[in-house]
């Protein structure tokens, strides 16, 4: 069976990514990075929203009620709350290295985690951290070229990850009391095309892909490294990351790339795609626990 993405949102986001299923609200969180905006989209009215929040912003996750509420960010050296439209710093890191921060997502026991990368893809000069409920930060991976995609297994054993120019996602054993990683190990070889940007996890541990310069999504199993499903993203080349949303996680939302598209050839870039997906169900997106 041919499954195809239909556009919900014609977003012209010049870099969309990092979406975020909302279900206490029934929205979805998204950003878009080279505008520097945090958007909310309702599926039910199809209205967005946004907030400038003036630097560009990597990724966003819900922030738990003990906590203060609100959202965790990644922007360029550091990671900072958002309450309404007020940005407050949390923790600096890369400073002067000339990084800007990219995917990230929390952990199964509510740690935020995220990677950076230079703007210039300059190899080997990022990094992956992880910031733990106390607000402390930890640096968990160097020479990183684009940190993506990340995703825990159902049993919260198995970390898997991005490094977009390696063509491969690697999985580490994953200690959920610690947050210790080790064990790095390839689980799946890109023999498709394009390249491994986000993606996300099902409650059966297969993955769904989003492929930059690819115009699809894939499902795979990482533990075989088979090939399960093509779903395509019309009408666009860069798709940049996926995530269950809707009322029982079995709506995949997906984001792309606009920035240099030709309309022509392209005339969904940047836009915001959704796809019912019956045989499948996500996981509910883990709060930032501090």
């Amino acid at each position: 069976m041919k499954l195809i993405a239909s556009p919900v949102l014609d977003a012209q986001a010049a870099l969309g990514e990092g979406p975020l299923w909302d279900a206490e609200n029934s929205v979805l969180h998204w950003v878009d990075i080279n505008n520097d905006r945090v958007h909310t989209f309702n599926p039910q009215n199809g209205k967005d929203t946004f907030i400038d929040v003036e630097e560009k912003v990597g990724c966003v996750v819900k922030r738990c009620a003990k906590g203060g509420g609100g959202f965790i960010i990644s922007l360029p050296e550091k990671f900072a709350s958002l309450d309404g439209d007020i940005v407050t710093p949390l923790a600096h890191l890369e400073t002067g290295l000339g990084n800007r921060m990219n995917d990230g997502k929390c952990d199964p026991a509510g740690r935020f985690w995220c990677g950076s990368m230079h703007p210039d893809f300059t190899e080997g000069v990022g990094n992956l951290w992880m910031m733990d409920k106390d607000l402390s930060v930890e640096h968990k991976l160097g020479g990183v070229t684009i940190s993506n995609g990340l995703a825990w297994s159902g049993d919260a054993k198995t970390l898997y990850y991005i490094d977009t120019p390696t063509g491969q996602v690697d999985a580490f054993d994953y200690d959920i009391a610690t947050g210790a990683i080790a064990n790095r190990r390839t689980a799946v070889k890109n023999s498709w095309g394009g390249y491994f940007d986000g993606m996300t996890i099902d409650t059966e541990d297969h993955l769904y892909i989003a492929i930059w310069n690819g115009g699809c999504v894939l499902k795979i199993n990482p533990r075989t490294g088979e090939l399960l499903t093509k779903i395509t993203v019309p009408g666009v080349k860069n798709v940049t990351c996926c995530t269950f949303g809707g009322k029982d996680l079995q709506d995949l939302y997906i984001t792309s790339s606009g920035e240099g598209a030709d309309p022509k050839e392209e005339p969904n870039a940047g836009a915001l795609f959704h796809i019912s997906l019956p045989d499948s169900k996500g996981l509910a997106a883990f709060e930032f626990s501090g």
